[in-house]
């Protein structure tokens, strides 16, 4: 047997919430869905360090993590052996572990010293835990995360063969994964998707209408890709994007929004809604006193109330924050980005004044009658993730309703529609998740046959097929949904859902911004 075949044999029977109760490690944080991800992650690690345990390293110390000697943490569970690394100047201690046994104890050991402090806290998705070690320092490379995350197909495999756990891998055919439904006329939109590695450096076509060819957009080495693009008649508009043989078609409807023919250098836009600015406003901004209390005033009755005082006119770090997290909803982002300023006549200052601009709220109550629950408002009180925007309370509502009215009044034992993590109280960064930071993003529990929902995957023999594919029909009906990801290949193979690492126990979707009124 090689010496990986060994590693993967061995890691693929080991449990690891008795191996973090060994090393000291607080399993009751990690869930149990968590641990399988935890093992295709790091094993894809492994096989980045190794060279797919064909390095010195793997092949002298069992070491196939690159783990450096740390005295006195990793006393007892290896010993230090002075090595030369193609990555060292010089010979440098590693540790050296018994056998991969020792080697499997020791890499959860290393990890539980003090710059990895908290890690149960990102172990929500191989993202978001690689993420974490490189960000504390385990590895200099920048693209460290991208190359794990590219092989963490082929870990997965490896598992797979030797353990037979059921899982999807990366599609190998064309799709889209990310698209609106409905955009306005001028108004820029992204589409995105992935192919097949194998393409990787070839050149997507973009057909529009079945007559208008549009640049192309070349194919990633990861298999992704994306453009943007910009419709100027209105009109149900189809693209076609291809690549050799491959093609695939969505429709997109363009609609004219109001006060579309205003001046584009008027500074008030048609509405009901008037903000008279006289300089911008925010990081770099005027800021004059009137102009910075006016727009404090309209973020805090939106709901943005870490604004501070309303009627203060002190630029202070919750507007700009605010200011940030409002023009990443309404570019659609997953991530707060955005320079937090407000410039007079530009983008952010025309929807503060829309009448559909984005509120901060908290998502809906559970609600029996319809069908709805929400486990992090009803049950999981240490958790923050329960705000968002009104765009997405309405939509999850809509959801319920429609999966009541077409499900569950039929099928009385089926499990509610059940939402889980959304966006923290003020938006921004959070350790659980790589996006869900402008409250545009819902995780919804998986259905299960006993009538409850969660704590499963989608090969489960209690997870309830019928009930989600019922789920995510009611899902796609909602115009604002740009995005599904679930890893259930059935309904990918029917068009409800798309592939994505980390999402075979919960459901992840995605609204874009409605049109601007």
């Amino acid at each position: 047997m090689s010496l990986l075949n060994e590693l993967v044999q061995k890691y693929a029977t080991t449990d690891l919430e008795l191996l973090f109760g060994k090393v000291g490690i607080n399993a009751d944080k990690i869930p149990r869905n968590n641990r399988q991800f935890l093992k295709e992650v790091t094993l894809a690690q492994w096989l980045l360090e190794s060279a797919r345990a064909t390095s010195n390293l793997a092949a002298i110390a069992n070491n196939f993590a690159g783990l450096k000697w740390r005295h006195p943490e990793m006393v007892g569970f290896a010993e230090p052996i002075n090595i030369q690394v193609r990555s060292e100047p010089v010979p440098v201690d590693f540790c050296k572990f018994r056998d991969i046994d020792a080697f499997l104890i020791g890499y959860w050991k290393f990890l539980t010293r003090w710059p990895y402090k908290g890690l149960e806290e990102h172990t929500n998705s191989p993202e978001n835990f690689i993420g974490f070690l490189q960000r504390k320092g385990y590895a200099a490379d920048l693209d460290y995360v991208n190359k794990v995350m590219r092989l963490l197909p082929e870990a997965r495999q490896l598992l797979v063969s030797a353990s037979g756990v059921v899982v999807f891998l990366l599609p190998v055919k064309l799709q889209v994964t990310r698209a609106p439904q409905e955009v306005g006329v001028g108004e820029s939109f992204r589409i995105e998707g992935v192919a097949s590695p194998a393409d990787s450096g070839k050149v997507l076509l973009i057909k529009v209408d079945d007559r208008f060819p549009a640049d192309g957009t070349p194919i990633g080495e990861d298999g992704k890709w994306q453009f943007d693009f910009v419709f100027h008649q209105a009109g149900n508009r189809k693209m076609q994007i291809s690549t050799g043989s491959k093609t695939v078609e969505i429709f997109i409807e363009v609609v004219t929004p109001p006060g579309h023919n205003d001046d584009p250098e008027a500074p008030n836009p048609s509405g009901s809604i008037v903000i008279n600015l006289s300089g911008s406003v925010g990081i770099g901004g005027v800021n004059k006193p009137e102009d910075v209390r006016v727009v404090k005033k309209r973020l805090h009755d939106l709901g943005y109330n870490w604004v501070g005082d309303r009627n203060s006119a002190s630029m202070n770090t919750g507007t700009v924050q605010a200011i940030k997290l409002f023009q990443s909803i309404i570019a659609g982002r997953s991530t707060v980005a955005g320079d937090g300023r407000v410039d007079v006549g530009g983008p952010t200052h025309g929807w503060l004044q829309a009448d559909n601009a984005p509120h901060w709220v908290a998502m809906p109550p559970s609600a029996p009658t319809i069908g709805f629950f929400n486990f992090e408002r009803d049950r999981h009180i240490d958790d923050e993730h329960d705000f968002g925007t009104d765009w997405l309370e309405k939509t999850i509502l809509a959801i319920a309703k429609d999966f009541q009215a077409n499900h569950r009044i039929t099928n009385p034992k089926a499990a509610p529609f059940t939402i889980n993590n959304v966006s923290l109280p003020h938006g921004g960064d959070t350790p659980d998740h790589a996006g869900h930071e402008t409250g545009l993003m819902c995780d919804v529990l998986l259905p299960r046959t006993d009538g409850k929902s969660g704590g499963i995957f989608w090969s489960d023999s209690n997870y309830d097929r019928p009930a989600a594919h019922a789920l995510l029909k009611s899902i796609r009906k909602q115009k604002l949904v740009r995005a599904v990801f679930f890893n259930d290949e059935r309904l990918i193979d029917q068009g409800l859902c798309t592939y994505s690492t980390g999402h075979d126990h919960h459901i992840h979707f995605e609204i874009n911004p409605p049109v601007r009124t």
